[in-house]
């Protein structure tokens, strides 16, 4: 341990005395350690990776970083004991190590991330990802996984090579064939898979019209089964897959999951919890069914539900009662509804005197809430203008022998549309045009905000500031929500970002979102902290205001106590005591908790849906997760997101973030469409982002300061073009009409690389998502008449034909440069070109973030 120590120290030791000054912009991290990141962190690693071994290629993951993340879940299941896979982790996702780990803390960093599968290890280890790698899965007893984890004694985090597995929203995993490290050791070729956990599934697809069902099954080598989860719209293909896991599942009676899904229908229902029951009264008293010999969950609820009541609740195994309403106090026992289901023995239903209960959140008989629409979203995609023909079809001319062009025959796509994953890209374009009269008209001011990462600022000054003010203006932008981190310089630039706003002269806004995931909560002073930040800037004329009330948000929070042992802490310790310095606001965070809950959290006026940007899978996006929020917000404000892509890449020895979300599809334009349809509900929407270049969302120009590393995948993939979209669609959003288009226009987009392709020389690995995503340029035209349009990637190149207003095209990539035109009467009237190639099938490392560019 010695020479570790020394060499840690030595380490320790240049870094200090390296010199911390600002590098040119665009280059490095912020703050102090800006020019040793790159260095002495390798280093570091590489001495980690000597103490702890590089046995199997394997080493400790690193601490959690304090790093934004993605939404808390709720619906988590213990699976079981699983053994690890050799030479590789079972679980690739996403990793950290923490010394106040729990089952708790690792599925809700897992669930923030959008993964599926959670495990714990070796007490202080926690693994996340939404597939099995390697030749690990094979179950083992419970007893197994027995070392206490690192923050709680009284809790048991897996074993050596051993993780306790958790899933999300299943009461369990297809069995998978796997090598046992114990008795195959990497080079035999004759390895046997471990008896008695062999399952033969479809490994296609099952698909209803052009829905995917709820999972696929992938081949890895010749031994390996690995189950592939992906989310599901149509409730019938859910059903017909789980049905297909599960006679080789092995399921245990488990607690209801916070959300359920009922599978005779498509209703979701909120786990309350269990309740101690009594008969005068029963805390259910509208309708009730007794001695029920196959009861189960979902019959329950669907009973219920079928009779107009919103709650349900299961009791003694066989009892099911409905109502309208709960009494005002009710004592909860979770741990008491332990008796099986009547009619499932998967299943608890209650226990003697303990009543499980439910909330029904999304009703199978309410349209406006479903997300069972099946519609293939290859080529039928809304095209927003005043000036279309709705009946307008686009002529496509294919001048490639290497593409197959379609036209559509589908006049829309409903809002909850979903598609899966193209295999094989084919030229198409839009054929419908909304005009102006089909956006819905809505009384009150419609605000548009974008995200600006104020801790990719360090080397700001305040004309930098001016630039960006400027620019957002420009583009329709009211305002900036200004990402507050813990850097002990960012109240600075904020100041400066206020004094740009008003010097602009523009009546641009500003607002603070404080990022919870790094600025302390946990103390009474950490929330006297907050509320003078906020006090500092209440009164400047720039500051955001809504309904009289200052503006703030955040980024999570919902961990935040500030010394009062739960969320509520927000309310005493930060909005009450500005009221008492005289600053009222108007609180709209971002706390990743179960929507059904806002209501009834009184700290909150509204809620930013962060992850409605995005979908949060392999189908195309949808308006569900808004609906869901809207119809449980009881009159708060619900504030959606919008981004263009998202894409970062991490390594484990920075970060540990290496994802993507599926960004196809002109998802930018298409999220912009869906909330200019439901304007009359969503007053404000947010940007995601100005300047996050480690996420790739990014719609400003790239300067400033960028995150240590992500200089790979953005320096050269500036996403400026796209704001003409931006003046375009949020013109419409505010004012409820599309704009007169008075210039042709074209921007056009694709990824460097082919999807499926494999990097000579990346040290992070694929990406999660990765294979969510298609090979295709994305261009967007915006034409004042009639006009030809060619498109062009590498060796493809094909022309359509288009009516004035905004048209979306795409055409299959090829290796090689991109380009596109518009002509009129033989005439090109705008175009652009990216001269060099920008795409390519033998990549050096991953980059899934967008190469974009346009017509000035």
């Amino acid at each position: 341990m010695a020479p570790v120590a020394s060499a840690l120290a030595l380490v320790l030791a240049a870094a200090a005395a390296v010199d911390a000054k600002p590098l040119s912009p665009g280059r490095h991290a912020p703050p102090t350690i800006a020019n040793i990141l790159s260095h002495s962190k390798r280093q570091l690693h590489s001495i980690y990776s000597k103490y702890y071994g590089n046995a199997h290629g394997l080493s400790k993951p690193p601490p959690l970083p304090n790093k934004r993340d993605v939404s808390l879940p709720a619906g988590w299941a213990y699976h079981g004991c699983i053994r690890e896979s050799w030479d590789e982790r079972l679980l690739q996702g996403f990793s950290f190590s923490s010394n106040t780990l729990t089952p708790l803390l690792c599925l809700t960093e897992c669930g923030k991330r959008g993964f599926t599968l959670a495990g714990t290890e070796f007490g202080d280890e926690c693994f996340c990802g939404n597939e099995y790698v390697g030749s690990g899965g094979a179950p083992n007893p419970d007893s197994y996984c027995d070392v206490p984890c690192a923050g709680s004694e009284s809790e048991t985090c897996g074993n050596a090579w051993l993780l306790s597995l958790y899933t999300y929203n299943m009461t369990g995993l297809p069995s998978c064939t796997v090598v046992d490290p114990s008795t195959s050791l990497p080079g035999n070729e004759t390895s046997t898979p471990v008896p008695g956990n062999t399952t033969e599934l479809d490994p296609s697809p099952i698909t209803n019209g052009s829905l995917i069902a709820n999972f696929t099954t992938v081949i890895d080598g010749a031994t390996t089964v690995i189950p592939v989860y992906t989310s599901t719209v149509d409730a019938s293909v859910t059903t017909s897959a789980i049905s297909s896991s599960s006679a080789t599942a092995a399921p245990s009676p488990t607690s209801t999951a916070p959300v359920h899904q009922n599978d005779e229908d498509e209703s979701q229902w909120y786990s309350l919890g269990c309740a101690v029951d009594s008969d005068s009264p029963r805390i259910l008293t509208g309708y009730s069914e007794i001695h029920m010999d196959s009861l189960s969950v979902d019959q329950c609820l669907t009973l219920c539900e079928s009779k107009g009541f919103t709650y349900a609740g299961l009791e003694y195994g066989e009892e099911c009662y409905c109502g309208d309403s709960l009494p005002t106090t009710i004592a909860y026992s979770d741990s008491q509804c332990d008796m099986t289901c009547s009619g499932d023995s998967t299943e608890t239903c209650g226990g003697d005197w303990r009543i499980e209960l439910y909330e029904l959140i999304s009703s199978s008989y309410d349209n406006s809430t479903s997300s069972s629409a099946a519609a293939s979203a290859s080529a039928s995609v809304i095209a927003p203008s005043s000036e279309v023909s709705a009946t307008a079809s686009p002529v496509v001319t294919v001048s490639s022998s290497s593409a197959v062009a379609t036209e559509s025959s589908s006049s829309a796509v409903s809002e909850s549309a979903s598609a899966t994953v193209s295999t094989a890209p084919s030229a198409s374009a839009s054929t419908t045009a909304p005009s102006s009269s089909d956006v819905p008209q809505a009384s009150g001011d419609h605000v548009v905000w974008a995200h600006h990462m104020v801790g990719n600022t360090y080397p700001y000054a305040l004309q930098d500031w001016r630039n960006d003010i400027d620019k957002a203006h420009s583009y329709g932008i009211d305002g900036f929500a200004l990402n507050m981190g813990s850097d002990y310089w960012q109240p600075a630039r904020i100041a400066d970002a206020y004094s740009a706003a008003q010097q602009s002269g523009t009546g641009f806004k500003l607002f603070l979102s404080l990022d919870m995931t790094v600025i302390g909560c946990g103390s009474w002073a950490d929330a006297s902290a907050l509320v003078n930040l906020v006090k500092r800037f209440a009164d400047h004329p720039n500051q955001a205001l809504r309904n009289g009330k200052v503006l703030v948000s955040t980024f999570a929070g919902s961990d935040c106590t500030f010394g009062t042992g739960s969320m509520n802490g927000w309310q005493g310790a930060f909005v009450d005591a500005l009221q008492t310095a005289g600053v009222d606001i108007f609180f709209v965070p971002s706390i990743f908790t179960d929507p059904s809950t806002f209501k009834n959290i009184g700290f909150m006026d509204g809620e930013l849906n962060w992850n409605s940007a995005w979908p949060m899978g392999s189908g195309e996006i949808s308006t569900a997760t808004d609906w869901n929020y809207l119809n449980q917000m009881g009159g708060k404000e619900y504030m959606a997101a919008i981004s263009p892509f998202f894409f970062t890449h991490f390594g484990a020895n920075s970060w540990n973030k290496n994802w993507l979300y599926r960004s196809d599809n002109w998802l930018y334009a298409t999220r912009w469409e869906q909330l200019i349809s439901m304007r009359s509900e969503i007053t404000s929407l947010e940007i995601l982002t100005w300047n996050d270049y480690g996420e790739s969302s990014y719609i400003g120009p790239i300067a400033g300061a960028l995150p240590a590393g992500s200089d790979v995948w953005v320096n050269g993939f500036d996403h400026e073009a796209i704001n003409v979209l931006t003046k375009y669609y949020a013109t419409a959003f505010k004012t409820g009409a599309y704009p007169t288009i008075t210039k042709d226009s074209i921007v056009m987009w694709q990824r460097p690389h082919a999807h499926d392709a494999i990097a000579t020389n990346d040290g992070a690995g694929r990406p999660t998502g990765w294979n969510w995503t298609d090979d295709e340029l994305y261009a967007v035209v915006l034409t004042t008449g009639a006009a030809e349009v060619t498109l062009t990637s590498g060796s493809n190149t094909q022309t359509f034909s288009v009516q004035a207003g905004l048209t979306k095209l795409k055409i299959p990539s090829s290796p090689g440069s991109i380009s596109g035109s518009i002509a009129r009467s033989g005439s090109t009237v705008a175009s652009y070109s990216s001269g060099t190639s920008v795409y390519t099938n033998t990549p050096t490392t991953y980059n899934y973030n967008y190469f974009l560019g346009g017509s000035s």
